[in-house]
């Protein structure tokens, strides 16, 4: 099958490109949301919340 471009198709691609470009904006933007989540996993591994663990 050989491509023929339409009309739409630059009006896709452009779309599509800034949709990826804003994806990755977030994703730079969100590293120290990341960043704290995983400390906050460490510390939970560490040690047990209050109350996790206790008998019902």
């Amino acid at each position: 099958m050989i491509y023929t471009p339409r009309a739409g198709d630059a009006q896709l691609l452009s779309y599509s490109r800034g949709l990826v470009r804003d994806a990755l904006k977030i994703l730079r933007d969100s590293d120290h949301i990341a960043r704290a989540q995983r400390v906050r996993d460490e510390l939970l591994a560490v040690e047990p919340v209050r109350g996790e663990g206790d008998p019902a």
